[in-house]
């Protein structure tokens, strides 16, 4: 009682080609589908809100890490995170279930891609069109959590498409973020958010750093 679970999905293992496979969009890899049940089923049965499995689009930027999983261009990890969400949606246990709550994942290496994959993805938030299984917030990933212009342009955008309703959608996380010039940055958006949006509205962010730094033997013991 009193904490909260937030579960990644593996996208940046399969970005990484960590986990090989052809995750291309209905490739029928059996490798690939095998670790996408057990994700969504790991993920519904430990956290109280998840991130969607996505395919990071800079994974084009790695011809090693994308002949591992078969992802070789924007377009392609589009299709593929479109074809994860479905499956998602299609097979979560649901939040009156037990189920987690999941978070819509924002891609993108530029505005323009950006705004390509908000512009696909976002109907999964949609409770007219998805009454009892759309997506349950948002969670920032590429440009989308390093470029405080396109922050700033998105949650306006989210606000006039009524994607960020009080009980629907009270979560957004950054994926990737922990300096402390963020941490203010976020706590003020956050604060503003919650006067003029939606009051119940609230932002977490995380890093590897310190976890990385741990496992490589390394300590922080002064600032």
């Amino acid at each position: 009682p009193g904490t909260l679970m937030l579960g990644d999905s593996g996208g940046f293992q399969i970005a990484k080609g960590l986990w090989e496979g052809d995750w291309k969009a209905n490739s029928g890899c059996a490798k690939a589908q095998a670790k996408r049940e057990a994700v969504l089923k790991w993920l519904d049965g430990v956290s109280d809100y998840a991130m969607t499995l996505d395919i990071p689009t800079w994974v084009a930027l790695d011809k090693e890490a994308g002949e591992k999983c078969g992802i070789s261009t924007h377009q392609e990890a589009v299709d593929a995170t479109k074809f994860n969400n479905d499956y998602f949606m299609q097979h979560r246990r649901g939040v009156k279930n037990g189920g987690t709550r999941i978070l819509n994942v924002l891609q993108g290496a530029s505005h323009d891609e950006a705004e390509d994959w908000y512009q696909t993805m976002k109907h999964y938030c949609d409770p007219a069109q998805y009454p009892d299984t759309h997506f349950n917030g948002w969670a920032m990933g590429g440009q989308n959590m390093c470029d405080i212009q396109l922050i700033l342009k998105r949650l306006v955008t989210l606000r006039y498409d009524n994607l960020l309703q009080e009980g629907v959608h009270d979560w957004m996380h950054f994926l990737g973020t922990s300096k402390l010039e963020w941490a203010v940055l976020l706590t003020v958006i956050q604060r503003a958010v919650r006067k003029y949006v939606n009051p119940a509205f609230s932002i977490s962010f995380d890093c590897a750093s310190p976890f990385l730094a741990t496992a490589n033997g390394q300590v922080y013991f002064e600032n």
